[in-house]
């Protein structure tokens, strides 16, 4: 019977030395399976035909069983370092004994999960995520009744709108439905409270339709449910929390983060006792109401997350009296809270993670933070807090990788940070505060140091020592004074540099790798200089409000290829604008105004690709570490703001105040996806671009104060985001088009053209133009005057008007002569309506009046 079992199967179950030989009839149906996908990254190399390669029992990703060489597992996960693509081939039904199946990140295009999948009787582990998978999830999963694991999650193309099938599965432990659309599911919470062996349940981004309330007075549930997600489905209230609370033995890990969970945290929370891990935060959740003291009860409690809600109230001790085991506490954006310990407090904890910002922490620096030697990452920022950093603070730093106080009031003297933080430390920002003093000797290693908008004087002469450490320095508006070291010039490693409103003078050594460079607002002087073209990966440069002179390097637009933002506005430049600059594809801010740039505008800025498409802006150009973002300093709408994170939306031309000559070219019309576009207070002359309608995305249009003549041509109407328009003083002339949007500008905007008529101006428009509007010759050049044509058109009108008269009057009059009861009927007619007329007569001269 033995022989015959193995004859049955091809060969013997095991090689000499005792190594497990797989049968025949499944290599076979592993290498069809193989077949109908694509293996891009040789993941299945070891899977063959050829001799070496015949032992599917040896593939990658394949196991046997020790005893009947039947596959029972098959573990195809792709990774980082390469996926499988295709098609999920039935010829994987041969391999009927199999109880692991992992196909997750692999690419199968959307398609449908096989039903087949669901004839897998012995079937214990199956995990199909993360592989494009889309359609519905086909019922016959639920045939799976020894199913312990099931993983289908971040598929975002898979869907469900029951999901009575997995009511069968009642051996689940793990089951993961993460990002599969579940708008229509409405059964998911009794179909959840039937698997009582869950220990996992993940269903985040799931779209959960609203659960019943009130809920149904029994609910089954698992009692061994440890970890909870809800996150991200927009749930409507809160209550999710009386089936939560069916876990109070066994939760561990909870997140119903990202939902609209609202009111206050119900005191039966406390009774969570198993609880590890609150995870309640964000700002779509608006938990309010004071923070239950019941809280401290949860003595297992390891994280606590409870940031971005509406919390309000003093936090005391009381509120963690028990959470001996607490490592993670987050409160901070929970802006009415307020905390109030007494001075000697010793806290039952020690913190790694500790983030209060925006919590009321002040007026003192907290001195139970004293107590906490193990912090890993602290942020106290916004906290108002008005006091000097203790003594005893610089004791904790060695241990600090993350550490905020910035916007408060803290003042003082900094010792020497050299050796105050350890060799790993990533981020430290003491920006918006109160330090009047030298500044200290610096860590000499990091990601982030930001002493920004504080007064800080001196030199910076010591930071040759350390920049060359550091990838984003800010030390922007302090009382720093000098000119900057060489060695600046030399920093491998620095990536953003911001030196802007100081009192820095001289000339500028640039490091090569610099991505991001703001001088603004300095005594910076002479050229641009040349190293700069050796800068290739830079893409902000401001040197805006300086002393800089000389033209306009050519070479800017040669080399710096990566720019995104140019600012040299307010400086001493001369000369003209170098056409190189057109060919600066990702260029979205150019701003030289207040220079002396003469000469003309030139045609090619249609050129500039990234104000002509809607392009995304490269995400790496705001990969700064710790959420550090890209930003910058912009006149917008004539007032300078500071743009963080929204500079990215910005697509602006400045070239105002300097001595430019010429027309405004037609070309520039072409920049569709220009947002602001400053010309004013030059000597630009012509007509305006009939097409300037096309300049769709437009919000800020200023072209007052030069020498512009003509009409105004109907398509600047086209705007209808124009949120500010000024062409004020300039020779426009004609009326104003009689259009809605243009009528909601104020006089203002139109004030200084001595030929301009009509509303919102005061001024009328002569004789019968009042009476029509406009019409005028749109051609390349601009709009033509309309006196010629307008007399042509109005004695035309006048003698196709009296023709009509006359033949009308006779061919009624003369069938009227001829027969006597119409003309009587006629002219009672007309009687009543010359009555009319005469009643009337006000209210059409007024009609009249207004056309």
């Amino acid at each position: 019977m033995l022989l015959s079992f193995r004859a049955a199967h091809g060969h013997s179950s095991r090689l000499k030395g005792g190594r497990i030989r797989c049968l025949e009839r499944e290599r076979e149906a592993l290498l069809k399976f193989k077949d109908e996908l694509v293996d891009e990254y040789g993941r299945l190399a070891s899977w063959g035909t050829h001799e070496d390669k015949k032992e599917c029992c040896t593939w990658k990703g394949v196991r046997c069983h020790n005893q009947t060489s039947h596959v029972i597992e098959l573990d195809l996960r792709g990774s980082f370092d390469g996926h499988l693509r295709g098609n999920i081939s039935p010829w994987l039904l041969e391999i009927r004994h199999l109880n692991y199946l992992d196909l997750s990140y692999n690419d199968f295009n959307g398609s449908r999960i096989p039903k087949f999948i669901g004839s897998f009787g012995r079937l214990q582990h199956l995990d199909l995520s993360d592989s494009n998978l889309g359609g519905h999830i086909p019922h016959h999963l639920g045939n799976l009744s020894e199913l312990q694991f099931l993983s289908v999650g971040y598929n975002s193309m898979l869907t469900s709108t029951n999901l009575d099938w997995l009511s069968t599965l009642r051996s689940l432990s793990h089951l993961d439905l993460s990002h599969v659309n579940l708008t229509f599911a409405t059964d998911w919470l009794p179909t959840m409270s039937k698997l009582t062996r869950l220990q996992l349940l993940h269903m985040s981004s799931c779209h959960l339709p609203p659960l019943v309330d009130p809920l149904p007075s029994m609910i089954n549930a698992s009692n061994f449910l440890s970890d909870l997600s809800l996150y991200a489905n927009s749930l409507p209230s809160s209550s999710v929390f009386p089936w939560l609370f069916n876990f109070s033995s066994s939760l561990i890990n909870l997140d119903v983060r990202l939902n609209n969970l609202q009111g206050p945290i119900p005191n039966a929370i406390g009774n969570i006792a198993s609880l590890e891990d609150l995870d309640l935060h964000v700002s779509s959740n608006i938990f309010n109401g004071t923070l239950t003291e019941r809280i401290g009860s949860l003595s297992k409690l390891e994280n606590l997350n409870l940031r971005e809600n509406r919390f309000e109230g003093v936090i005391t001790e009381a509120h963690f009296f028990g959470l001996s085991r607490l490592n993670f506490l987050q409160l901070e954006s929970n802006l009415d809270i307020s905390f109030n310990f007494s001075s000697g407090w010793n806290p039952p904890f020690q913190l790694t993670f500790l983030w209060l910002g925006d919590c009321k922490l002040g007026p003192h620096f907290p001195a139970w933070l004293h107590t906490q030697k193990q912090l890993r990452y602290l942020d106290i920022s916004n906290a108002e807090i008005h006091d000097a950093l203790p003594d005893w603070f610089w004791d904790l730093s060695p241990t600090l990788y993350f550490f905020n106080a910035s916007h408060n009031n803290i003042h003082g003297i900094l010792p020497d940070l050299s050796s105050k933080f350890s060799t790993d430390t990533t981020y430290i920002d003491l920006s918006s505060n109160q330090f009047n003093c030298l500044l200290p000797s610096l860590p000499l290693k990091g990601s982030v140091l930001d002493f920004s908008n504080n007064k800080f004087w001196g030199s910076i002469t010591d930071l040759c020592s350390v920049a060359s450490s550091w990838v984003y320095l800010d030390l922007s508006k302090n009382l720093l004074s000098g000119q900057l070291p060489d060695c600046f010039a030399n920093q491998m490693s620095l990536k953003f540099l911001n030196l802007a409103y100081n009192n820095f003078s001289g000339k500028i050594p640039l490091p090569n790798n610099i991505s991001s460079l703001h001088l603004q607002n300095n005594n910076f002087t002479g050229e641009i200089s040349a190293s700069l073209r050796n800068c290739t990966s830079l893409r902000f440069l401001d040197l805006s409000k300086n002393k800089l002179t000389g033209e306009i390097p050519t070479w800017l637009g040669d080399h710096l290829s990566k720019l995104v933002l140019l600012n040299l506005r307010s400086n001493r430049f001369l000369g003209t604008i170098p056409l190189n600059l057109c060919y600066l594809p990702r260029l979205q801010v150019l701003d030289i105004s207040s220079n002396k740039i003469s000469g003309a505008i030139p045609k090619c800025l249609s050129n500039l690709t990234a104000m002509v498409h809607q392009v995304e802006f490269e995400s790496d150009q705001f990969n700064y570490p710790m959420d550090h973002v890209e930003g910058a300093e912009l006149t917008w709408k004539r007032q300078e703001n500071d743009y963080i994170k929204s500079v990215k939306l910005m697509k602006l031309i400045d070239l105002s105040s300097n001595t430019l000559v010429g027309e405004i070219p037609p070309e520039i019309t072409g920049l569709a996806s220009l947002v602001a576009l400053n010309l004013s207070r030059n000597n630009l002359s012509g007509l305006l671009p009939v097409k300037i309608g096309q300049l769709r995305s437009l919000d800020f249009l200023d072209l007052s104060r030069n020498h512009i003549s003509g009409g105004i041509p109907d398509g600047l109407s086209q705007l209808d985001g124009l949120g500010v328009l000024d062409l004020s003083y300039n020779n426009l002339s004609g009326k104003i088009p009689f259009i809605a949007h243009l009528q909601t500008f104020e006089a203002s905007a139109y004030v200084g053209n001595s030929g301009l008529c009509g509303p919102p101006l005061t001024k009328p428009c002569p004789g019968n133009e009042s009476s029509l509007d406009p019409k005028f010759n749109e051609n390349e050049k601009g709009i033509e005057s309309p006196e010629e044509e307008d007399e042509f058109i109005t004695l035309g009108f006048y003698i196709a008007m009296t023709l009509g008269f006359i033949i009308g009057f006779w061919g009624v009059f003369g069938t009227l002569q001829l027969n006597k009861s119409c003309k009587s009927a006629f002219f009672g007619s007309m009687e009543w309506l010359y009555v009319k007329i005469v009643v009337n007569k006000n209210r059409l001269q007024n009609y009249f009046a207004f056309l």
